[in-house]
């Protein structure tokens, strides 16, 4: 008798720690704006960006840690809502620009995570409007350079850039 009385009192603390953890997981969404970044970078060497966009989109596409890095110099990891990990997947799109995301924020010994729930802002429109311009392309009639995102004359022979769209 004793032991099935304490395997009850076990198991309903067990449940109702199970139910305190899982009531917690939730949250309520808040919005946070900042930069993108690359955590392997920003932790090490401080590197952020647009001159650093180009590493950053490469480290996570790797697969490396993101964050996103506020105004005020708060830095939230980057977390994947298991409820929507499009927007994570969709995050990744954005390294080294300014956006604005919304999700459930959680702080444990001292560090700071976001769970993503959806991407919105300013930013995501216009890297949306970029990259349909950035179909053209402008290259050099002699073929001295690759292909250019911006209009002007090759460095190397002087001849004006003609435009092409791909």
């Amino acid at each position: 008798m004793r032991f099935v009385t304490g395997l009850m009192l076990a198991s309903v603390v067990g449940l109702t720690a199970f139910g305190l953890a899982q009531h917690q997981h939730g949250g309520k969404a808040t919005t946070v704006t900042g930069e993108v970044v690359d955590l392997s970078c920003y932790l090490t060497h401080g590197a952020k960006g647009e001159s650093h966009a180009k590493c950053a989109t490469a480290c996570i596409n790797k697969g490396l840690p993101m964050g996103i890095l506020t105004k005020d110099g708060k830095l939230f990891v980057v977390l994947e809502d298991h409820a929507n990990a499009d927007a994570y997947q969709q995050l990744k799109k954005f390294a080294a620009k300014t956006v604005t995301v919304k999700g459930v924020i959680a702080t444990r010994n001292g560090i700071s995570g976001i769970a993503v729930q959806k991407v919105e802002g300013a930013s995501a429109t216009k890297t949306s409007a970029t990259k349909k311009t950035s179909a053209t392309k402008y290259v050099c009639p002699m073929g001295c350079i690759p292909p250019q995102d911006k209009p002007g004359n090759c460095p190397k022979c002087g001849m004006k850039l003609v435009a092409k769209k791909s």
